[in-house]
């Protein structure tokens, strides 16, 4: 019923050379390779929440503050960049927290907590903790 020519035109040119036999072991040991890493404790996912938390109240606190101001300079050059300064100043909680867990993936724990805390005493909002 079917012809060679239909059969033709089901196949790619190269499809009568045999698979090569190092192709299954190369995938098996690219499966190695990206092992996924071990699930995060409950511990330490309840900790990241509890800093991420003091990071939104520490992104608040700018914002608030940053209201109050009423700082006016002089020349137009000069506020642009001290409203840059407060939009820094509003995103530095959020811009730390994330990018503490982006460049501290590969190591160990212990180093992301300790930036994550060191962070906590970097970006505070001092003007609002200090009332000025």
């Amino acid at each position: 019923m079917t012809s060679d020519s239909d059969e033709d035109a089901l196949s790619w040119a190269g499809d009568d050379k045999p698979d090569k036999p190092e192709a299954p072991a190369k995938a098996a040991s690219a499966v190695h390779e990206h092992e996924e890493a071990p699930p995060t404790s409950a511990l330490v996912l309840i900790t990241y929440g509890i800093l991420g938390g003091a990071y939104l109240i520490y992104t608040i606190g700018w914002v608030i503050e940053i209201q109050r101001s009423a700082t006016v300079l002089p020349s137009l050059f000069a506020n642009l960049m001290f409203r840059l300064g407060e939009d820094l100043a509003i995103g530095s909680p959020v811009i730390w927290f994330l990018a503490v867990f982006l460049l501290t993936r590969h190591r160990a724990l212990g180093a992301r907590l300790l930036w994550l805390l060191l962070g906590l005493a970097v970006v505070i909002p001092w003007p609002f903790v200090l009332g000025v």
